[in-house]
């Protein structure tokens, strides 16, 4: 399906068939003895002397120029000014501040050719040049000075927020729909009228001019958009009206609408930098995890687009776990592909404070030990000039990840547990999961609201949840979805996770199950399958109930339950009962052969507006004999089904119980621990496990936050003030036969004792090198 083209948008036919060269395959190298020979460390480059492409695997640490400065000339921008003589751009010193870039070890910048203001730094003949710039051209000079000092350049561009074309060309204005309200103070544009070929043509310009080495294309979640071009072009789609409310069927229609404006957007985009600089990466800021929501347009089939795949990973945003929850999901939405995630330097993004030394540490550590490029997000201060603090800070950072490329270059991820998000189960998430929140407004926070939730889907809390609690147990955890590539891939793991996997295709019903007979495991929690592709219920799919075991009911009943844990799984876990936010479905159409594991307790009242029991929620009551989790043998597989929603629970609730049960349920279906085992709890350090060659890499990243203030209606960001140390950490790795810690860029061989290895002084990342017996997947 495209979108019409005769409403505004250029007919691109000619120019989609020139695509950008694909990116190169991460190199592998020979396996490296352990004698501790060293690695030299250089973090200056060599001048770039032409097109090059290897450089998508191989740049790590990158930092993002974000320069978005207004123009007091332009009415649309002013605002209130104390001091109009202020001289916006006034410092900017290209040489002098890309040299204090390349002393930092950065060997990528994003550097702005067009802002979200609509401001142009370079002389444009199309768009509006930034009057403080008086002709000058900036962005050619700052592109220059970094190529000349080995740093590669990503132009950036912002697409649906320009301040200036808004002003000048009210007519071009996107309108949002009413249900999402305001785009907040950026006016945005609508990619269907006059607006889209601007553009492109100003993409055009800058590629052609300029030997840009990518563009960072920006603002792509704007939508949807209900002006008279998009109501008419979604009417001439679907023969009927553009809806305005999530309870309308069409809803669905209008997700699919607003994607396919995207990808008809960025296809045409692709193409012209394709025909003016082939060998330049695109790079959308694909902002879309399961916080997104879907309405707004990105979906994972945009990234096959993307070159290098890019997701913002803010910590004040959505806590100090996101940065590894962006990685690996952006890793999956590019399967495999180069990627980004964006950190900050600042507490609060963008309010000019400088991030602790030791948080910049943690938060670029895990990037990288997920295989991630770090892009440090810096913003220039309104003279231009940079804060040179920041880059002495990030200095041993960037140091640190150089002297650690020999092992990440080439590494392929450890397959143990995939946890399944698909795109259908967000475009759910925008339909159901607001029937207790209709603004939407928890896709905000990695962990949303801890209060009971009982609508049909709870996504965000659900997978990020479920990912925190497998990290936290050190269980390596991957993101699958629903496209045929991913799905071919479910025989790499042992075990796969379905969290409020509401409705799930034949296909994937069918894959599920081949994969689980030929001995995959398979753990789900929440409901699957009870809904169609628009978000009605529906009778589940014959082959998923016989795969199962179970149906689901309809949820009904408390709205604060308790699980009660079977004698199976109350030896490990303890035989309390467990608080649980929100009802749960009764599981029903229960197989011969399902063991269960887990029953319901009730509580002893329901709390509404007359009845509550004292100032919380209500004690447990009643026990019942209702299963809430069972499990069965499927073929050579194990499936387990919880209509408890686990994952849910451990994100809303807080309670470590969760993780410890979801841990133990992914064990138990998978029929063997991962090829790694942290011995002890040690819930801060994650454990990230990659293959190379014969080699096994693991790297153990640790943060300690200190304790934070938390005031009604302003909770202080979590912060990492120290760097983390332990005393000592034993690591059990299956199979293995030698073992060396990384020093100051050398293996140390370490002491291997029974499939066992002690290292002491552990600091906040660690890397470990290991021969085994077992190969790469």
């Amino acid at each position: 399906m495209s979108i019409p083209t005769a409403l505004g948008a250029p007919d691109a036919a000619a120019e989609k068939s020139a695509q950008s060269t694909a990116p190169a395959p991460r190199a592998s190298s020979s396996p490296h003895d352990f004698e501790g020979q060293q690695t030299t460390v250089t973090t200056r480059l060599s001048p770039v002397t032409g097109p090059d492409t290897s450089w998508w695997t191989t740049s790590r640490r990158r930092v993002f120029y974000d320069a978005h400065t207004p123009d007091w000339a332009d009415p649309h921008q002013r605002g209130i000014v104390p001091d109009p003589g202020f001289e916006l751009l006034s410092a900017v010193r290209p040489e002098e501040d890309l040299e204090i870039l390349a002393e930092a070890g950065v060997d990528s910048v994003v550097l702005f050719a067009k802002c979200q203001y609509g401001n142009a730094y370079y002389p444009t003949e199309i768009g509006r040049p930034h009057s403080q710039l008086q002709g000058r051209d900036l962005f050619g000079e700052q592109l220059a000075a970094a190529h000349q000092r080995g740093i590669r350049v990503i132009a950036y561009y912002s697409n649906m927020w320009d301040t200036a074309a808004a002003g000048a060309h009210p007519d071009w204005m996107l309108v949002p729909s009413p249900s999402r309200g305001s785009t907040g103070r950026w006016p945005a544009l609508c990619l269907l009228g006059p607006y889209r070929q601007f553009a492109l043509d100003q993409v055009r310009e800058i590629a052609r001019r300029y030997p840009i080495d990518g563009l960072w294309s920006d603002i792509l979640t704007a939508g949807p958009c209900v002006c008279w071009r998009c109501q008419r072009a979604f009417e001439a789609q679907y023969g009927r009206p553009m809806p305005d409310d999530r309870d309308d069927e069409g809803w669905i229609d209008l997700i699919h609408f607003s994607q396919q404006v995207l990808r008809d957007y960025l296809e045409e985009q692709r193409a012209v930098l394709a025909q003016e600089r082939p060998l330049a990466a695109l790079i959308p800021n694909f902002y879309a995890t399961t916080f997104v929501d879907a309405v707004i347009g990105l979906t994972t089939g945009h990234l096959e687009l993307a070159d290098i795949g890019s997701s913002e990973g803010y910590t004040d945003w959505h806590g100090l776990g996101f940065p590894s929850f962006a990685s690996s999901y952006i890793s999956a939405g590019v399967q495999g592909r180069p990627s980004e995630v964006l950190v900050s330097r600042f507490v609060h993004t963008w309010d000019f404070t400088l991030r602790s030394e030791a948080q910049l540490r943690f938060e670029a550590f895990t990037v990288a030990a997920h295989g991630s490029t770090v892009s440090v997000d810096d913003q220039p201060y309104a003279s231009g000039a940079i804060e040179p603090e920041v880059y002495r800070r990030l200095a041993p950072v960037f140091a640190r990840i150089a002297e650690r490329s020999r092992w990440l270059d080439g590494a392929v991820p450890e397959r143990f547990a995939a946890l399944y998000a698909s795109q259908r189960s967000r475009e759910l998430e925008s339909v159901l999961g607001a029937e207790e929140n209709p603004s939407n407004g928890e896709q905000s926070a990695q962990f949303p609201q801890s209060e009971p939730r009982s609508a049909p889907s709870d996504l965000v809390a659900a997978v990020t949840g479920t990912y925190r609690a497998l990290v936290e147990a050190h269980l390596p955890v991957d993101l699958l979805d629903e496209r045929p590539e991913s799905l071919a891939r479910l025989s790499d793991y042992r075990v796969v996770v379905l969290p409020d996997a509401l409705s799930l295709s034949p296909d994937e019903v069918a894959a599920l199950g081949a994969f689980v007979r030929s001995g995959g495991g398979l753990v789900v929690t929440g409901e699957a399958g009870t809904r169609d592709e628009r978000g009605r219920p529906t009778a589940m799919d014959p082959a998923l109930v016989d795969l199962l075991g179970v149906g689901f009911g309809e949820r009904s009943g408390y709205t604060f339950p308790y699980v009660q844990l079977g004698a199976e799984l109350a030896g490990d876990l303890g035989d309390w009962p467990l608080p649980h936010y929100g009802r749960m479905a009764p599981l029903s159409q229960i197989a011969d052969d399902v063991r269960v594991l887990a029953t319901r307790t009730d509580p002893v009242l329901e709390t509404d507006e007359s009845n509550y029991w004292h100032n919380n929620q209500p004690a447990p009551g009643r026990a019942t004999a209702e299963p809430v989790i069972v499990e069965r043998s499927v073929g050579a597989g194990r499936v387990v089904v919880s209509t408890a929603r686990l994952g849910n629970n451990r994100a809303r609730l807080g309670h470590g119980a969760y993780r410890d049960l979801l841990a133990e349920l992914v064990l138990r279906a998978a029929g063997q621990e991962p090829v790694v085992a942290i011995e002890g709890t040690h819930h801060n350090t994650e454990a990230v496990v990659a293959r190379r060659g014969s080699d096994l890499v693991v790297h153990l990243v640790t943060g300690y936050p200190v304790v934070p203030l938390d005031l009604y209606g302003a909770a202080q960001p979590a912060a990492i003030e120290d760097v983390a140390r332990l005393a000592s950490l034993t690591l059990r790795v299956r199979g293995a036969v030698a073992a060396a810690r990384v020093v100051d860029g050398a293996e140390h061989p370490l002491t291997l004792t029974d499939g066992r290895v002690q290292i002491d002084d552990v600091d906040d990342w660690e890397t470990l090198v290991f021969r085994t017996t077992e190969q790469e997947h």
